[in-house]
């Protein structure tokens, strides 16, 4: 049963190596050409605005594919219509909350005019993950892999063309012109739903969506909260921007190590979420996720200094410490991946929400005490008690 998933993770996996490769030259240009205080600036903006991203989906995006998967296939164009205009509206008031945000936030002063360039990815964003609810629920993620690399790619060859000379807001509206580029070029993979498809306003189904999504998109915030933000925002406050840029390298090179567990569990939450066998692909997804990074992870350990070397110019050695600390926070997050879209596919999201508030207040709280002291590293280990505590409490609810 699983096979299909596996051949699928490995497509999607195969276009990670391919992103991952692209990522690592995007890194070594950004940090080479804009110095520590504007790769800092990078790192800070991009990972506050991931809240609004997060914001602006509130769980549409995971508990569209469930409800589509579970409707009858006379109901899946409606469910997609309603979740469409559902996401356009949520982008639009986070848009202007984002707004508001960027013009009173005191650490972008000097950089309020990238701030808001890039504030405009979430309409890209917002149609994009509209998209990828048709290729997941359809289990066309090999499409979905495609278009993750030619965003990244479009972007890459914009910074290789201009690599001498370009700034940060110049490298914030070529990223958001990738992104429509590649939105465009996915949408025409998709064509054959709109058949007669009919735009339509329905109340009750929409409220039907937001309630089952709320709890799943607020945890969703909650955990990019934690995950990303509050950590790079007290950092800037406590120690300066340049150690953001030293934290945000360690932290992007981990961003990219998590997403093959992620690719495994979108492939598999399609399967989690029909009425047969769950306990077995669990079971059986358990120990795929437990080899991927029982494999990975010492190689990345030993290679962690040359890889920062590599990226950075040799001017980001502070962020080797972090790297190998996140590292141990990789093994909970893998397994988090495979608890939470369980628990998600039994419809049990306000119950992660629950458990994201508890982790979230640890993680604040752990951050607010210790960053000011221990700086950079201890924004790492709260990572990793946070990823913990979240599996402890998902493996305790889960029992298997």
């Amino acid at each position: 049963m699983l096979r299909k998933t596996i051949q699928s993770t490995g497509v999607q996996i195969a276009g990670k190596a391919v992103t991952t490769l692209i990522s690592l030259e995007t890194i070594r240009l950004l940090t080479g050409t804009l110095g520590v205080k504007g790769y800092g600036n990078f790192t800070l903006i991009t990972s506050i605005f991931l809240l609004f991203d997060a914001a602006a989906d509130l769980g549409t995006r995971v508990i569209g594919v469930r409800e589509m998967v579970q409707a009858g296939k006379e109901k899946q164009q409606k469910i997609w219509v309603q979740l469409f205009e559902l996401r356009l509206f949520l982008a639009a008031v986070m848009f202007g909350v984002g707004t508001i945000f960027s013009l009173v936030y005191s650490g972008f002063e000097g950089i309020r005019g990238e701030a808001m360039a890039a504030l405009l990815m979430l309409w890209g964003t917002s149609v994009a993950g509209s998209l990828e609810i048709l290729w997941q629920y359809r289990l066309k993620l090999e499409v979905k892999t495609i278009i993750d690399v030619l965003f990244p790619l479009l972007f890459v060859v914009w910074l290789l063309m201009n690599a001498s000379s370009f700034n940060l807001l110049q490298v914030m509206v070529a990223y958001l012109v990738a992104r429509w580029i590649s939105v465009a070029v996915g949408w025409l993979t998709v064509k054959d739903f709109f058949k007669g498809i009919k735009i339509s306003w329905d109340s009750h189904l929409l409220k039907k969506l937001l309630r089952e999504s709320w709890p799943m998109g607020l945890y969703l915030l909650l955990f990019t909260g934690y995950d990303k933000a509050v950590d790079s925002m007290l950092i800037r406050h406590y120690w300066g921007v340049e150690p953001v840029a030293w934290y945000g390298l360690a932290y992007k090179i981990y961003s990219n190590l998590i997403m093959p567990a992620y690719f495994f569990m979108a492939s598999v939450f399609p399967l989690l979420s029909q009425d047969k066998d769950q306990g077995q692909i669990y079971r059986k997804s358990r120990w795929l996720v437990l080899g991927m990074i029982l494999l990975g992870a010492p190689l990345v350990y030993m290679l962690a200094p040359w890889a920062i070397d590599i990226l950075s110019h040799g001017q980001y050695q502070a962020s080797v410490g972090v790297l190998r600390v996140l590292i141990v926070a990789l093994f909970f997050s893998y397994l988090n991946h495979l608890n939470g879209f369980w628990l998600i596919s039994r419809g049990k999201q306000k119950l992660m929400l629950i458990f994201g508030i508890t982790v979230l207040i640890t993680n604040v709280v752990g951050n607010v005490l210790l960053i000011p002291i221990y700086g950079i590293l201890a924004g790492a280990w709260m990572t990793v008690a946070s990823e913990g505590l979240m599996w402890a409490l998902t493996s305790w609810k889960i029992g298997f």
